[in-house]
């Protein structure tokens, strides 16, 4: 993606919905014979009503990438200087787009755009953890918002002997209920701060071959606030024998098997990462980096093989859905860093 396309969404976040409004079915402004690229650019214009407030480059770009998608159909193809092309929108329920335009912003700026925009629009919802192990050594770690709360790695909260979540009191956090799983393999907790849920946060299932975003906070000499963003893709789906992480140090105990479904991805992860969301290229959560790869009898180095491991979304939905079981901790676990 050149400058130009790259910095579309910055300067116009809405350009996407107002290209699809244009083409929808039902709106009549004019003929659906008569609409196309240009005819849209006109229409649009500076409060001086002579200049173009968008390209024609512009609308012709995110046309393409929402007909690649299926989502607008390509009725005619006039490229070039004219940029005569016609497209349809059919949205099924306008209730529906009208109720969820946020998601839906996000949603298609997600695929029209990528993962830069991706990046920036949910970095915000992803935290850093910052305790203390049972040596006394600052560990980091990583939760991200979703579903009413926040999402992390058990063993970042679980191997410490205190904690504290940047933006979140700790009497508030003190106070929450956290759920894990009963299967005790599943290296993931879920703190219900009860929050109103965001619009952009939601999970999908993920799949061989997607291209995934991985965001996490891992330990950095000198720095405890360093989100990092590593772009990876989905090697494998499998039942995994694998290890947890234990705060920055990867601590392997005796082996076990799980039937647990784990993705394995093509990314770096360290363990600050642990805790942190994998997004696919449509915006959405569909797996928490938690694990690292086991090579039998031999520990190994992952990253050599540049793969880390991330547990699916849908364990997570399970734990919100049913909160049987909760993880206890000390008394005033949670604590305030001035």
């Amino acid at each position: 993606m050149n400058t130009k396309i790259r910095n579309i969404w910055k300067q116009f976040p809405n350009l996407v919905l107002e290209v699809l409004d244009y083409f929808n079915i039902s709106n009549k402004i004019i003929d659906i014979n008569s609409k196309s690229v240009m005819h849209f650019v006109n229409t649009n214009l500076l409060p001086d009503n002579q200049t173009p407030k968008y390209q024609p480059y512009m609308v012709d770009y995110i046309c393409d990438r929402l007909c690649d998608r299926g989502i607008l159909l390509c009725l005619k193809s006039i490229r070039g200087i004219v940029y005569g092309s016609n497209y349809l929108y059919s949205p099924g329920s306008e209730q529906f787009f009208q109720k969820n335009k946020e998601y839906l912003v996000y949603y298609l700026n997600s695929i029209v755009y990528g993962f830069d925009y991706i990046y920036a629009a949910f970095k915000n919802n992803v935290i850093p953890i910052i305790g203390d192990d049972l040596s006394g050594k600052q560990t980091m770690g990583t939760c991200f918002k979703f579903g009413g709360g926040l999402v992390t790695a058990k063993h970042c909260i679980k191997d410490l002997t205190n904690a504290n979540i940047v933006g979140y009191s700790s009497k508030s956090l003190n106070n929450c209920c956290i759920y894990i799983s009963d299967n005790e393999n599943l290296d993931i907790a879920f703190i219900d701060t009860n929050e109103q849920p965001s619009a952009i946060v939601f999970g999908d299932e993920a799949n061989v071959m997607d291209e995934v975003l991985v965001m996490g906070y891992p330990k950095i000499p000198a720095f405890t606030d360093f989100l990092t963003a590593e772009l990876a893709t989905v090697s494998s789906k499998a039942l995994a024998r694998i290890i947890p992480t234990k705060g920055n140090i990867a601590a392997f105990g005796n082996e076990y098997l799980t039937k647990t479904e784990a993705l394995l991805i093509t990314a770096k992860i360290k363990g600050g990462n642990s805790g942190g969301p994998v997004l696919n290229r449509e915006g959405s959560v569909v797996g928490i980096a938690c694990q690292t790869p086991y090579y039998g009898d031999e520990i190994g180095d992952y990253d050599d093989l540049g793969y880390g491991i991330a547990l699916p979304i849908k364990y997570v939905q399970e734990i919100i859905k049913c909160k049987k079981h909760k993880l206890d901790l000390k008394p005033n676990f949670f604590i305030d860093i001035n």
